[in-house]
């Protein structure tokens, strides 16, 4: 597979050509707004960088049955303001992870807009909130027979802040159309520091939906095998905290970038205090 690679630092539009591996790094500077564009029927991987400071408006626009799997990670340590907004056509299909684990505060205001029939989105969100972290992701159902699943796997260390709304949005005459999230955040905290809010608004009959969230401290019976095992607590957290981050990783297909991006997983994991 090609690598075609793109460096974004001022307001800009780019359209994903079919093939290989786009790599977009986009340096955020103040106020900017970036517009990518999938093409009709085009097919593809996308990595998305995000570094810098300010306020990003990021649009993306899937046309027409165009079919791709795309990686954001925010590798900003310093604050982000997101305002992201994506647009998936007709019988497009979007799988998308989401990898948050920077030392920055940040937040984030996300519209999934499904606005044509056959539209599919998923979405796999891997959140090490060293910080500040507040996002509210909405998933709008504008047509029928659309569909979006969001799921968000999350750890929160010690004196951190991670509030989290998911919006399920179903609207009228929008039938057969599925929405489902789930969120599983892991608190290294004893303070309440977590907040996790699912939500659906539904206003259209044969529809289908669900919310699952959960927030809890580590497993005590996981982290006591592990220690049996001979690894250190500190050790055994880290193990799980893997498990909980590692498969946004695989969205992308291409092996290079796929091998380099666990590497940095785990670097950033190990470089974590979490106890």
């Amino acid at each position: 597979m090609s690598n075609l690679e793109s460096v974004i630092v001022k307001s800009s539009t780019l359209d994903l050509e079919s093939g290989g591996l786009h790599t977009i790094n986009i340096q955020v500077n103040d106020d900017m707004e970036v517009t990518l564009i999938a093409p009709k029927r085009s097919k593809g991987n996308a990595l998305i960088n995000f570094q810098g400071q300010g306020k990003l408006k990021l649009n993306v626009v899937v046309e027409d049955s165009a079919d791709w799997a795309i990686l954001e990670m925010n590798q900003s340590d310093l604050s982000i303001q997101f305002d992201e907004r994506w647009t998936l056509n007709r019988n497009s299909n979007v799988l998308l992870a989401v990898g948050e684990l920077t030392a920055g505060s940040h937040n984030k205001v996300v519209n999934y807009d499904l606005v044509e029939e056959g539209a599919v989105l998923n979405v796999r969100g891997a959140t090490l909130v060293q910080s500040k972290l507040e996002a509210i992701l909405t998933a709008n159902h504008l047509k029928g027979n659309t569909y979006c699943e969001i799921n968000t796997y999350g750890i929160v260390l010690k004196e951190c802040t991670l509030k989290l709304d998911v919006v399920g949005f179903i609207k009228s005459k929008a039938k057969n159309s599925k929405t489902h999230q789930t969120s599983r955040i892991m608190n290294f905290d004893t303070k309440p520091n977590t907040s996790v809010n699912p939500q659906l608004i539904i206003d259209e009959n044969d529809v289908e939906a669900s919310h699952a969230a959960s927030v809890g401290q580590p497993d005590v019976l996981q982290v006591y095998y592990l220690q049996s095992r001979g690894m250190s607590r500190s050790e055994s957290l880290k193990l799980i905290t893997l498990g909980y981050l590692m498969p946004i990783v695989d969205v992308i297909e291409n092996e290079v970038v796929k091998e380099a991006l666990r590497e940095a997983v785990i670097q950033k994991v190990a470089e974590s205090c979490l106890i």
